[in-house]
């Protein structure tokens, strides 16, 4: 993927990216200088920063995208500086939008020490067990379909698989759907990925029965052939730990939220300033 993203783009793309960024780096311990301009040091968590802020970017190795960013970085800083020659660091807007942005930076860098003080990995495992508990390993089949689009079709096809036709085959050359060309083969898949009337008459039928009756869908006419069934694998701990300790994260920084504003006295205005109505 990252060979067909231009420097152009990337540049582009990262300099409107870290005129928004909210949030400072993490400070690392292996953060050397990869650039300086007029003097002035950039390290490479600078760079680090506007590769996991930009979306695409976030899973392409800093490596690829090394040169590009490092230019994007640098212009900014080119600019930065221009800018303070003119004290444009005094406007009104810098100093209403850099209050914003401390505002933001400050809120991450203490709502992120405060949750990883109180999230610890027996937690983490704790909510883990819950949650197998919570989402028992479902049944999973795999089967075959041959998609047809009149219910005609579809029983001439049955007429054949009960004539000795082999099911693979005869979705390689009659099935109107996209899995023609691997004979229809549809993958394991759970009773809830499909819809209902699929789901219901392919889980009704045994392993190595194809379905008697054509299923109609929105899609159009079915013949169903069961190929295996089994139970699915649950997760690993380390698989699911990203996605528990996020919701941890979000249930820990609602709550610090919560506490503040139940100290705090806030009033509330109108979208044009006056007096809330009660």
């Amino acid at each position: 993927m990252h060979a067909t993203i231009s420097a152009f783009k990337l540049r582009a793309a990262g300099f409107a990216m870290a005129l928004c960024l909210a949030a400072a780096p993490a400070l690392a311990a292996d953060d050397p200088v990869v650039a300086t301009v007029n003097g002035e040091a950039i390290h490479r968590s600078a760079l680090e920063q506007i590769r996991a802020a930009i979306p695409y970017l976030k899973d392409v190795p800093l490596e690829h995208v090394y040169d590009a960013l490092l230019d994007n970085v640098v212009d900014l800083a080119l600019v930065a500086a221009e800018a303070r020659k003119t004290g444009l660091e005094k406007d009104p807007v810098v100093q209403r939008n850099l209050k914003a942005a401390e505002r933001q930076i400050l809120r991450t860098v203490y709502l992120t020490r405060e949750i990883d003080k109180k999230i610890t990995d027996a937690q983490l495992k704790a909510d883990y067990d819950a949650w197998l508990k919570e989402n028992p390993p479902q049944e999973e089949i795999h089967a075959r379909h041959i998609l047809m689009e009149s219910e005609k079709d579809a029983r001439a096809a049955i007429e054949a698989l009960n004539s000795g036709k082999d099911f693979a085959a005869l979705a390689k050359e009659k099935s109107t759907g996209p899995s023609a060309s691997s004979g229809g083969d549809l993958g394991y898949f759970k009773q809830a990925d499909m819809v209902k009337p699929f789901a219901d008459a392919a889980f009704a039928l045994k392993v190595g029965a194809f379905s008697k009756e054509p299923v109609k869908t929105q899609f159009g006419w079915h013949v169903i052939k069961v190929e295996d069934r089994r139970t699915a694998k649950a997760p690993s701990f380390e698989e699911l730990k990203p996605q528990l300790h996020d919701k941890a994260a979000g249930e820990i920084a609602m709550e610090i939220v919560k506490g503040l504003r139940g100290k705090a006295q806030i009033k509330r205005f109108a979208i044009d300033g006056s007096p809330a109505k009660p």
